[in-house]
C-alpha cells in the first residue's frame, strides 16, 4: 500500500468542488497516488495531467485507471513542477495531494493555474500553507474535514471516524 493512503471519496467531492473545474481545462493532480482524484476529475474535464515521485504510485495509478477504463489522464513520473515544465502554460487547476516541497510546486503554478487545493494531514504543514498563499496573494480559504463512516458493531452502528484533512484554497 502507498503512504498517505487513497484520499477519501468524501474528500475528493469537496476538493473537486472547490476547483470547480470546467469542461476543456487543464487539470493537474500532483502527488496523484493512487490516481483516483484524476480518475473523479475526468467527470468535468479529459485534459488531466497526474504527476507522482513515487514509481510505485504512477503504477497503481495507471492500474486504477485502466481498471476505471480511464485513458484520458496522463501519468507523469518525477519531481513537479520539473515534469510539468511542458504543461506549465496550460495547467488551470491543480490538486495538490503530495505536499513534499509544496511552496515550489506552488511558486510554478501561480502564474497560469486559476485556483489550487493543497490537502494536508499535518497540522503544521497546513499552517504553512495557509501563510505561504496569504504571503502570495492567492489564499481563499482552510478547511478542517472531519469523516465519520458507520459500522456495525454487535447488531447496532457506531461512526469511525477518517483521520482529519486540512484542506487550503487558493486562486492565482
Amino acid at each position: 500500500m502507498l503512504s498517505g493512503g487513497p484520499t477519501k471519496a468524501e474528500i475528493i467531492a469537496i476538493a473537486l468542488d472547490k476547483l470547480q473545474i470546467e469542461d476543456g481545462e487543464t487539470f493537474a493532480d500532483i502527488g496523484c497516488g493512487t490516481g483516483n482524484v484524476s480518475k473523479a476529475a475526468t467527470r468535468f474535464t479529459d485534459k488531466i495531467i497526474a504527476v507522482d515521485k513515487r514509481s510505485q504510485a504512477i503504477e497503481v495509478a495507471k492500474k486504477n485507471l485502466a481498471d476505471a477504463s480511464v485513458s484520458t489522464v496522463t501519468l507523469l513520473w518525477g519531481e513537479a513542477p520539473d515534469v510539468l515544465h511542458p504543461y506549465r502554460d496550460t495547467i488551470d487547476k491543480a490538486f495538490i495531494g503530495g505536499t513534499t516541497d509544496f511552496k515550489r510546486v506552488i511558486d510554478f503554478l501561480i502564474p497560469h493555474c486559476t485556483r489550487l487545493v493543497l490537502n494536508a494531514v499535518r497540522l503544521e504543514l497546513a499552517a504553512e500553507a495557509v501563510w505561504y498563499l496569504k504571503d502570495a496573494g492567492i489564499y481563499d480559504e482552510a478547511l478542517l474535514i472531519n469523516i465519520a463512516r458507520a459500522r456495525e458493531l454487535e447488531d447496532l452502528t457506531m461512526f469511525s471516524p477518517y483521520n482529519p484533512v486540512f484542506m487550503v484554497v487558493g486562486s492565482c
